[in-house]
């Protein structure tokens, strides 16, 4: 509810508490971003292999991660990386988990000149639903 009469000590507790929320998820993105990155590491080079005989059991049981969320972020950052002359790491963090999932569950297996041409378009201002939609209506255009 807005408050007809604002004071100047309220104003500035609200600037102070919204750059907090705005730096919070920032962080958020830039450990999801970090945390994807370094799973790929662990799995690509076999890291995880010291004490499991698979990436599987190595996530469920020494980082306590179900294994389709670990599988989900390393590819999320294959996807990335793969892709970093359209989607460099700070388009990345904007665009954030869900968008990247998304991104990398549709693209993934198009030819790389129509994937980077649907890259090359989106914005991180789009909204999850725009960019769905933008992604789905290129998609029918090539097949």
């Amino acid at each position: 509810m807005k408050k007809d009469i604002v004071s100047a000590k309220e104003k500035v507790n609200f600037q102070r508490w919204t750059n907090k929320a705005i730096n919070a998820k920032k962080d958020i993105a830039r450990a999801f971003f970090n945390f994807a990155l370094i799973l790929r590491e662990i799995k690509e080079q076999g890291y995880y292999d010291v004490k499991y005989k698979n990436f599987k059991n190595y996530c469920e049981n020494e980082i306590d991660i179900k294994w389709q969320t670990a599988y989900d972020y390393v590819k999320i950052a294959n996807f990335v990386v793969e892709n970093k002359d359209c989607i460099n790491q700070k388009k990345a963090l904007v665009l954030g988990h869900k968008k990247l999932k998304l991104l990398s569950q549709k693209l993934s297996k198009i030819e790389a000149k129509f994937r980077k041409a649907i890259l090359k378009k989106i914005s991180e201002d789009d909204s999850f639903t725009s960019l769905k939609n933008k992604v789905e209506k290129t998609l029918k255009k090539i097949k």
